[in-house]
């Protein structure tokens, strides 16, 4: 027998946390698609923004430090309210497998506020997939600065990081928009993400996966890539299988020696089609890659064919960023260890009194993973 309680906690497995002005406006787009099983959550200093949002729950960071009227663009003081308010960041994901973080790099709130709710998802071994935008070329100085230096401080705390440089907007295909549609294109990634992930799940499959199998592949050592693309007409399938290979706003990234690869197709697809298809995946990866085809009998429109690909152990590539030599170490017992790589001219955030500082958790202060010792 299933217990009830049990099924109801497990309802929404998948949670998306929007963090700062940028993460709160990509969670308010993804509130108007419905996602099924999927709960979103917006988190910011500035209470007036967060009234303005659309999601299913609501965290205004630091009410005490900010009193609701944001951070002033500066990332130390997006830090502490994240950890003022990490009861309510505990609270949000617990019962989670599996949480996006988003957010806008270069600002306060959101730059500050992730590497803590990554530290926090990582104490609950909730599978944690970061997904940070960076600021246009020309908006260069201390905010290219600070998107560059908070991005490679989160990198530790979560198990994918997916950076998109707001440059890949201005390709011919996207730069010709209106500037809202513009920057809703930069969520089309996150969105295909979790569509995708939660269709993997959650829908019923005549060939399917298991979370637990899902979790085990993207835990494992690596990066992971996530993406959804369509086809039509007579070759359907590789050209929807192609555009998921290829996202726009990714980049370049060979999957060709993945440790594991999962290809859902969704559609009413032959069984031609379907061997076509997995054909065409395999022959583009090594034949160590362990490869696991997935299909929904759905009718899409106009006949249209949807991969969804996820690939697993891929060899994350790591964010760079030039950092002054000289480092300041004022609060260096704070600081996570990062490969003894110089980290910049960086105060680490602290509440004024110590004795508050104090009661904040040693996972969230020094990122120590508390479930795995508890």
């Amino acid at each position: 027998m299933l217990d009830e309680e049990k099924l109801k906690s497990s309802e929404k497995e998948i949670k998306v946390i929007g963090l700062g002005g940028a993460g709160c406006n990509t969670v308010d787009r993804l509130y108007c698609l419905e996602l099924k099983n999927v709960e979103l959550v917006a988190a910011n200093t500035d209470q007036q923004c967060l009234e303005n949002v659309n999601s299913n729950k609501k965290i205004l960071l630091g009410p005490a430090l900010t009193g609701g009227l944001g951070s002033g663009g500066n990332p130390v003081i997006g830090q502490q309210a994240a950890e003022e308010s990490f009861r309510e960041l505990i609270s949000v994901m617990k019962g989670a497998r599996l949480v996006f973080l988003t957010a806008g790099m270069g600002g306060g709130t959101g730059s500050g506020a992730i590497q803590i709710a990554a530290r926090i998802a990582k104490s609950l071994d909730v599978l944690t997939v970061s997904v940070v935008s960076l600021p246009f070329s020309f908006e260069s100085g201390m905010r290219s600065k600070h998107a560059m230096e908070y991005a490679f401080r989160l990198q530790p705390f979560t198990d994918t990081l997916i950076t998109i440089p707001n440059d890949r907007l201005l390709n011919d295909a996207i730069a010709s928009q209106p500037v809202n549609r513009v920057f809703a294109s930069s969520d089309d990634y996150l969105v295909k993400s979790i569509q995708g992930l939660s269709g993997l799940v959650n829908a019923k499959s005549t060939m399917g996966i298991d979370f637990s199998h899902i979790i085990r592949m993207m835990t494992g050592k690596g990066g992971t890539y996530i993406s959804l693309g369509f086809g039509e007409g007579p070759s359907r399938v590789t050209q929807a299988i192609d555009q998921a290979f290829n996202h726009p706003l990714v980049g370049d990234i060979s999957l060709g020696n993945s440790a594991g690869v999962v290809v859902k197709f969704r559609g009413k697809l032959s069984i031609e089609e379907l061997n076509q298809g997995v054909a065409y995946v395999r022959s583009r990866l090594s034949a160590e890659t362990e490869l696991i085809p997935v299909v929904s009998e759905e009718t899409l429109p106009d006949g249209r064919v949807e991969a969804f690909v996820l690939a697993a152990g891929i060899g994350a590539v790591p964010v760079h960023a030039d950092y002054p030599s000289q480092t300041n170490t004022q609060y260096d017992e704070g600081l996570p260890e990062i490969q003894s790589e110089p980290v910049g001219q960086f105060e680490y955030a602290r509440a004024e009194n110590k004795m508050e500082y104090l009661e904040i958790p040693a996972f969230i202060r020094k990122g120590y993973n508390v479930a795995s010792s508890s």
